[in-house]
């Protein structure tokens, strides 16, 4: 079972294409779902996400840039994921991890869920991509701005 756990930055990503229509937010997530990536997969959305992407979507809108505000991402394969105590307990350990100790805010609450679950952290954070490789497999959506150099780790 192939998991990703997004963060927000590859949330709005989703919904946020170049001059040309692509995003390599959309991509990965159309590639998961049409089967180009194969094996079953799991979308780990933490549920402090729904927040930031709205908080990011009004940032957007004061700006004037045109977004959309709602898109359901919830489906079959997608999931929120609690940030409970459990999930704290859990991740106490990793707070002092090398490169953890550099994140901040809901960035470590992202690079702690995808260690607790084993999956690849999906992000277009470079700070946080940097700072979580350590210790987590990380997909940088940057490295597939023009094109799906991340379909590379899945052996298209």
């Amino acid at each position: 079972m192939i998991k990703l756990v997004w963060d927000t930055s590859a949330l709005v990503n989703i919904k946020e294409p170049d001059e040309t229509g692509y995003s390599p937010g959309h991509s990965l997530w159309k590639d998961l779902s049409d089967g180009w990536i194969k094996g079953a997969h799991k979308n780990l959305l933490p549920t402090i996400a729904v927040f930031e992407v709205n908080a990011t979507v009004s940032k957007l809108e004061r700006k004037h840039k045109p977004i959309l505000r709602d898109f359901y991402l919830l489906n079959e394969n997608t999931f929120l994921y609690d940030i409970d105590a459990e999930v704290v307990s859990k991740s106490s350990e990793l707070f002092m991890l090398n490169g953890f100790t550099k994140l901040y805010g809901a960035d470590l609450i992202f690079a702690c869920v995808a260690h607790i679950e084993g999956a690849y952290l999906v992000t277009m954070d470079r700070k946080l991509a940097l700072h979580a490789k350590q210790h987590i497999k990380v997909i940088n959506l940057n490295d597939s701005i023009k094109k799906p150099v991340y379909r590379e780790l899945f052996g298209i």
